[in-house]
């Protein structure tokens, strides 16, 4: 198996930023070798690339792949289960002179597991996440957080050894199969939901998707399609992420 941190360093690469970067370099090199068509349509593909990720119809594009097949549903349609299974992803982590951990952009995924608890769906919320040496672990940051948000502690689990989505559903069916726990709701945003729901069917959890976190917005946006904005290379960047990820996944024998 590939080492963990070559393969964060190599997943830089699948961002927009970084390899636009990357090819403006070569288009560098090109230009000291005198290469100067190789130098134009290299420095052409970079910009090129960058703006067209930065754009919300390439971005919803990417987006409309990866949750087209997990449809949000009325809280009343969807069944009850035995735990439901927090994935990490939504934290930024502590901060400094915070009281509490910082949460990014997919903190949907705190909120909808607290809506799916409260509404009776399921008795326990099991958390994952792990956190490098020295820090809190993102299952203990979410804790927190959920804590805070009415979630009492005696009904919350934690996995905090995960590093990624494999991680996440091996060390969590470890987990639920010690307190006895066999279906779960399994709450991440829609563009990962087919990644994950894989990896935990493959480690013989029975699984009910319950997506959140959609991407794509139904009103229309202020600013037209066309024009870049920091938001939509956000979202082709995870978008491009979940893609690569899921297929690499695939060629790992994960899924």
């Amino acid at each position: 198996m590939i080492d963990f941190t070559l393969v964060k360093v190599l997943s830089l690469l699948v961002y927009p930023l970084s390899m636009s970067l990357l090819l403006g370099v070569v288009a560098l090199a090109f230009s000291r070798l005198q290469w100067t068509r190789g130098s134009f349509y290299t420095l052409l593909l970079a910009f090129g690339w960058l703006y067209l990720c930065s754009t919300s119809f390439f971005a919803n594009y990417l987006s409309g792949t990866l949750e087209r097949g997990f449809v949000p549903r009325a809280m009343s349609a969807i069944a009850p289960a035995d735990a439901i299974v927090l994935l990490g992803g939504a934290m930024r982590g502590d901060t400094h002179m915070g009281t509490l951990a910082d949460l990014n952009h997919h903190a949907d995924r705190l909120v909808y597991a607290v809506a799916l608890f409260k509404a009776g769906k399921a008795p326990v919320i099991v958390l994952t996440g792990g956190g490098v040496d020295g820090a809190r672990t993102e299952a203990e940051q979410m804790r927190e957080l959920l804590e805070v948000m009415g979630v009492p502690a005696e009904r919350i689990l934690l996995e905090r050894d995960s590093r990624n989505t494999h991680d996440n559903a091996v060390y969590a069916a470890q987990l639920l199969q010690a307190e006895g726990i066999k279906r779960v709701l399994l709450v991440t945003s829609a563009y990962h939901m087919r990644r994950s729901l894989a990896l935990f069917e493959a480690q013989g959890v029975e699984a009910i998707p319950a997506p959140t976190d959609f991407q794509r917005l139904v009103a229309p946006q202020l600013l037209p399609a066309w024009l870049p904005t920091v938001s939509n290379l956000y979202q082709s960047t995870d978008a491009l992420h979940e893609i690569v990820g899921y297929w690499v996944y695939r060629w790992q024998g994960w899924l």
